[in-house]
């Protein structure tokens, strides 16, 4: 849902450091604090600053600032503990209120502003897919609290080269302070677990259990779904879905930024519908980049995430300005295959979505030696690409990816063009590794590695949701039932038969498993998933087929006629 309260807009000029600095102050003393940890302090929160004072989307080739564009979301949230009433986490899959796992939770999960969320006396795991505005509610959250009198908001972005560092930095600082009213008056606002590697999240794990158990404040720390949070003890929360009015809210402010015809944004979402995009117009990332297809001529309707990011950058990076008619000045001689060719080869030899200015330089340097352009100057070329496609954009000591996961596809891209994804190698389980899969002509072999490797669930998630191809699927569903039949596979199960007094069922089904990436699948694939299963007659696949069936019934569609058949012999019920 959306934010109901008005519109809330912070004024950040050169008094908003100052205001943060007189708070900082409070909390440490100017006589407990060295020169060298103030100065340390004053460069972290200019840095926060700057990173929060505007946005740039994909595609915008200059950034906006962040009132005009951001839409104040929701928060989802988990109940109260004292709140929960019977088995919270079974769900009685005969009940046809109960349309899939997703909504049985729903049942449970309360909406709330951004202000009732801060007001939560709880440390937060923020959670969500690639593009769902972690980062950005992050953001806000620090422009929210950076005005309150009583709250000083520090913002960690791991991704930054001594991000681990500046954290174990201050939440040492913070075990030296003296607490006086012992009152906690520091909010802690780590961005991007998921984007560093796992020596890194365990200090950064151990860095909020120090504080935490110091009693110093509350920390808010944002990670994409499927990664292994089991170190974090804190509640997770999601932001919510853009509801149709900050759709079109989005769509105003994007459209003019980009379009030089007047165009109304209510009927602009209204035709994206048409076209097929109503799926993704409550994502952040996806409606950017539905945006980006709706000022397309082309009638091609992509139906996966993948595919939208695929046919979007296609659309950015060679046809925006020749179906706008506009023949942007160039400074350098590129052709447009060549600034991508730069473009992905910086994405896949950077780890991170931030990469530091002589690395970007040096790579971009390469290729132009390669393509036979030694005189040009790699700083104009990235200068260029910045101006032209607005993906890879200038920031602090470097240049940054405005989305990692549009940095995660375009090295993808030049993994899978470049032959080099299919050799046989060990592939680390994440989002590049995921969409790689997606790109090539059978993902089988990739998703059944990942499900047998106890980190593998990143990809697999990216692989099931993104409409991978299988050429077969026979075997996929076997890997499946093998995942979950592993030790903690199935969290919840019971299967019974008899008429009750008040249904006309004759059979029930009650369970869990231990994760729902399930209902991410393709209709194909969730009708596949039936027809393998429902003869098995186990509790690993009886719960395949009732997530697959529930998110069927989710999506308002029906099982094939030979699936439904076969499942109906096997259950003898609908």
């Amino acid at each position: 849902m959306g934010d109901m309260n008005p519109k809330l807009t912070v004024n950040f000029d050169a008094s908003a450091l100052e205001y943060l600095n007189q708070k900082f102050w409070k909390l440490f003393g100017k006589d407990e604090a060295s020169k060298q940890f103030v100065e340390w302090f004053q460069r972290l929160q200019k840095t926060s600053l700057a990173q929060t004072l505007s946005v740039q989307c994909v595609g915008m080739r200059t950034p906006l600032p962040f009132d005009n564009i951001y839409q104040p979301t929701r928060v989802i949230v988990g109940p109260d503990p004292d709140q929960v009433e019977g088995d919270g986490d079974s769900f009685l899959w005969a009940d046809k209120t109960t349309r899939s796992f997703l909504r049985g939770r729903a049942v449970q999960e309360n909406s709330i502003s951004v202000q009732e969320f801060l007001e939560r006396d709880q440390d937060a795991l923020i959670l969500g897919g690639p593009g769902w505005g972690k980062t950005t509610l992050l953001h806000y959250i620090y422009r929210l609290t950076a005005q309150h009198d009583f709250l000083l908001p520090v913002l960690i972005t791991l991704r930054r080269p001594t991000a681990v560092d500046d954290l174990e930095q201050y939440v040492k600082a913070c075990s030296q302070v003296e607490k006086k009213l012992h009152k906690a008056c520091s909010l802690l606002l780590v961005d991007g677990y998921d984007e560093v590697g796992t020596g890194q999240r365990k200090r950064v794990s151990e860095a909020l259990l120090q504080f935490t158990a110091g009693g110093h404040g509350k920390f808010y720390l944002t990670c994409r779904d499927y990664y292994q949070t089991s170190h974090i003890k804190a509640p997770e929360v999601r932001p919510a879905a853009l509801t149709r009015d900050e759709q079109i809210r989005f769509v105003s402010v994007f459209l003019s930024a980009f379009s030089a015809i007047r165009q109304d944004p209510e009927e602009v979402v209204k035709q994206l519908e048409e076209r097929g995009f109503d799926e993704f117009l409550s994502h952040p990332l996806l409606l950017t980049l539905a945006c980006i297809v709706r000022t397309s001529s082309s009638s091609e309707q992509p139906r996966s995430a993948v595919r939208l990011l695929e046919y979007a950058l296609q659309v950015l990076c060679f046809q925006w300005d020749e179906n706008k008619n506009i023949d942007r000045q160039r400074t350098t001689p590129l052709a447009g295959h060549e600034r991508v060719r730069i473009l992905k080869q910086i994405a896949f030899r950077a780890k991170s979505p931030f990469v530091k200015a002589p690395r970007a330089e040096l790579i971009t340097s390469q290729q132009l030696s390669m393509l036979d352009r030694d005189k040009v100057d790699p700083r104009q070329v990235l200068l260029e690409i910045a101006r032209f496609y607005g993906i890879l954009v200038p920031a602090e000591d470097g240049y940054e990816f405005v989305h990692r996961t549009i940095h995660d596809f375009l090295a993808a891209q030049q993994w899978v063009g470049s032959g080099e994804f299919l050799r046989p190698q060990r592939y680390e389980w994440n989002a590049r590794t995921g969409y790689a899969a997606c790109l090539i002509d059978d993902a089988t072999d990739v998703l059944k590695q990942a499900l047998e490797a106890p980190d593998g669930l990143p990809t697999v998630s990216e692989i099931i949701g993104n409409y991978a191809t299988f050429a077969d699927k026979k075997a996929v569903v076997n890997a499946l039932i093998s995942y979950f039949s592993r030790k903690g596979g199935v969290l919840d199960y019971s299967r019974s038969s008899g008429l009750e007094a008040a249904s006309q069922y004759s059979l029930h089904i009650r369970g869990q498993l231990k994760s729902d990436f399930v209902r991410l699948a393709n209709t194909r694939l969730l009708d596949f998933i039936v027809e393998h299963c429902c003869e098995q007659k186990s509790s690993v696949t009886d719960l395949l087929v009732a997530y697959s069936v529930c998110e069927l019934y989710e999506r308002k569609l029906k099982l094939s006629h030979q699936t439904y058949k076969k499942a109906l012999a096997a259950y003898k019920s609908e």
